[in-house]
């Protein structure tokens, strides 16, 4: 029997195309899984209650720091903005210390070097969505 030259066999076998294609995504993943790189510190807080929770992280590089915090209430998320300037991380070991109503909270940090400060977050300043 002759087939029509739209139906030649590839040579190709199955197992080894669906093998192909395996290796080939799980090489994506990884290429973008090394492409961004993990912050240099990252904290999760917790208000007292549970209802709230503060995200935060910084990664630093040789311009200086990204540092982000992001307030989750009942699975909404909005960005906090932050005005702590310096190139190396800040944020090595973090306390929070929430107001009774936990309408803000004063992180207190301790620096990769040894260093201390605190920062005020107020959930009402917390409206960046993007």
């Amino acid at each position: 029997m002759t087939l029509a030259p739209d139906n030649q066999e590839s040579g190709v076998p199955l197992w080894g195309f669906v093998a192909g294609a395996a290796v080939l995504i799980a090489a994506a993943f990884a290429a973008v899984w090394v492409m961004f790189p993990a912050p240099d510190t990252r904290h999760d807080l917790v208000s007292p209650s549970g209802a709230a929770r503060i995200e935060l992280a910084e990664l630093c590089g040789d311009a200086g720091c990204d540092r982000v915090a992001i307030l989750d209430v009942g699975g909404v998320r909005t960005g906090c903005p932050l005005t702590v300037a310096g190139n190396r991380p800040l944020f090595d070991d973090v306390t929070a210390d929430w107001s009774a109503d936990e309408s803000r909270v004063v992180l207190n940090y301790v620096a990769e070097d040894g260093g201390t400060g605190s920062l005020t977050i107020d959930r009402a300043g917390c409206i960046i969505t993007q």
